[in-house]
């Protein structure tokens, strides 16, 4: 069959697509036959976003010869399809129904009723949703998960008292969008691990915001991890950020630890832009680690990048030449690829040799957050293994529940079944219940006990935490702040995935309820008021 000529739109380019050797090819229809453009295809490996072209088709370059591609459209179903590079492949959409889907329903409680789900997630959803928003485009319900929603912007922490490895916290509130319902939030805590004894950090980030990090799981996915390690700083460690890209310079030098909220607002602000002058970006980074250098302490510049930053030839040598002489000084150099294809063929793993330092390969958040708390000390990373939440409920006081998001998450007996994961020091994480009350009773003490079981790093001995959850109603208005958030957060990604379920909830609700409860005083929260105008603009005028 004769092809005709191929047209896409990359809506976000990429350096990679230089060195790519093949090509994912089709064309997307609708059941009549008509062809579809401007229908939007996620590269699951790498997060890249791309548009069909005038004829419904599409040409998108890759590194592997097999991938997974995601086609979403405004008014029909989502598709997704293994896909390799051999094949021409041909798409068929169907309309979206019009009637309510029936995710996110309540289930029926029964004697013994509980649910259980790992407490290690991704951190990515946030970044899909913001991307295909910026696009003005809807966002497909498989790029939202709402449990990752909600830890992107939880930054609450309680230390656990005494001995605990684990702090719980709980709160019971009626439901912001349905009266008759109930909302249990929960934050459970980990130790953040002492460091006493470890000398005082200098560390300088030397970020590549070049135009290939441009990607999801490239400089957002970055930018995920930070959180986790900015919770483990002391007073007594220094921050700096050096970044390369469009520009090169000093986004910050010399923050303190306890300056926790100035770190984060220079990461949230990254945006990549422009080639990668990475040698200029190292002389510069070993410059602000010589002016901040602590005696003693642990002076180390940390490069993060997709690729290598010499030109090969005199610039290796040169480069080499640099980086030990800085080790010789007293500054170490640990080097981090992101989407870094074969470690084979990298320079990294040397110039972290070179440098005395660590190298490392990052895919996914947990990745970012083990790598960067690593470079503190070597009693930062994990302090619990196979980690799983279970909750319990009182069925004399629940009728019906629900733990929002995690829709992976199998219930009843699933505690047997659920592989927990791995938690570090500092980590945290939010979960919600929606719950139809049976009755309300102020003779009950408690409406869920929680269950915490994991294992010490490197013991095979299961441990278990339990806490119980008060009985103790409040009104949404009168939660405190953080709960509220929470609702807020989770009603905006349910609307996102699921409108039939909210579908008493209007946009303009949602961005009502944002401004009351979020401030422009922090970045996070600026960053939520942003994505719900934004979320509103586009939804609004798709209808």
């Amino acid at each position: 069959m004769k092809l005709h000529l191929l047209l896409f739109v990359a809506l976000f380019s990429s350096s990679a697509a230089a060195y790519s050797q093949y090509f994912f090819t089709g064309e997307v229809r609708d059941v009549h036959g008509d062809r579809l453009q401007n229908v939007a295809v996620l590269v699951q490996s790498t997060g890249t976003l791309y548009k069909t072209g005038l004829e419904g088709n599409f040409e998108i370059s890759s590194r592997s010869s097999e991938d997974s591609l995601l086609f979403a459209m405004p008014g029909y179903e989502p598709f997704r399809m293994a896909i390799r590079s051999a094949d021409f492949v041909q798409i068929t959409l169907k309309m979206r129904a019009l009637t309510p889907s029936r995710k996110g329903r309540l289930l029926s409680a029964s004697s013994g009723a509980s649910v259980s789900f790992p407490a290690d997630i991704d951190g990515m959803s946030y970044c899909m949703i913001r991307r295909f928003l910026d696009m003005g485009m809807p966002v497909p319900a498989e790029a939202v998960k709402v449990e990752e929603l909600l830890n992107y912007f939880n930054l609450y922490y309680e230390e656990p008292e005494g001995s605990a490895l684990f702090h719980c916290t709980s709160g019971l509130m009626s439901c912001p969008w349905n009266g008759s319902h109930r909302l249990l939030y929960l934050n459970t805590c980990a130790r953040i691990m002492d460091r006493q004894g470890t000398p005082p950090a200098n560390l300088v980030y030397l970020i590549d915001a070049s135009g290939s990090m441009d990607m999801p799981r490239k400089l957002p996915l970055v930018r995920s991890g930070f959180p986790l390690l900015i919770k483990n700083l002391r007073d007594n460690d220094k921050v700096s950020f050096v970044v390369f890209g469009s520009r090169i310079g000093v986004a910050a030098a010399g923050i303190s630890g306890a300056n926790k909220g100035q770190l984060l607002s220079v990461i949230e602000g990254l945006r990549p832009d422009g080639p990668s002058p990475g040698i200029e970006g190292l002389k510069l980074a070993y410059e602000v680690a010589q002016q901040q250098m602590i005696q003693g302490g642990n002076n180390k510049v940390i490069l993060i990048t997709d690729g290598d930053i010499s030109n090969g030839g005199s610039s290796r040598d040169e480069l080499g030449e640099l980086i030990n002489q800085q080790a010789q000084a007293g500054i170490k150099l640990s080097c981090l690829g992101v989407g870094v294809d074969s470690v084979r063929n990298s320079e990294l793993p040397w110039m972290a040799a070179t440098g005395h330092g660590n190298f490392a390969a990052i895919e996914e958040t947990e990745d970012v957050e083990r790598v960067l708390l690593n470079e503190l000390g070597p009693n930062v990373c994990t302090v619990a293994d196979s980690v799983c939440i279970t909750a319990g409920f009182d069925t004399s006081l629940v009728r019906e529940y629900r733990l929002i998001g995690f829709e992976r998450t199998a219930a009843m007996d699933s505690a047997a079944r659920l592989r927990g994961g791995k938690i570090s020091s500092g980590h945290s994480l939010v979960a919600l219940f929606e719950l139809v009350p049976k009755k309300d009773s102020a003779d009950i003490a408690n409406i869920a006990d929680i269950s915490i079981g994991y294992c010490l790093p490197g013991k095979k001995a299961a441990l278990k935490m339990v806490y119980n959850c008060p009985n103790q109603l409040t009104t949404f208005e009168r939660a405190s702040g953080e709960q509220r958030k929470a609702a807020c957060i989770a009603l905006f990604g349910m609307k996102l995935k699921d409108p039939g379920y909210a579908s008493g909830v209007s946009w303009a609700d949602i961005e009502r309820m944002a401004k009351k409860n979020f401030s422009t005083n922090n970045v996070l929260d600026r960053n939520y008021l942003s994505l719900v105008t934004e979320a509103r603009r586009v939804y609004e005028h798709t209808k």
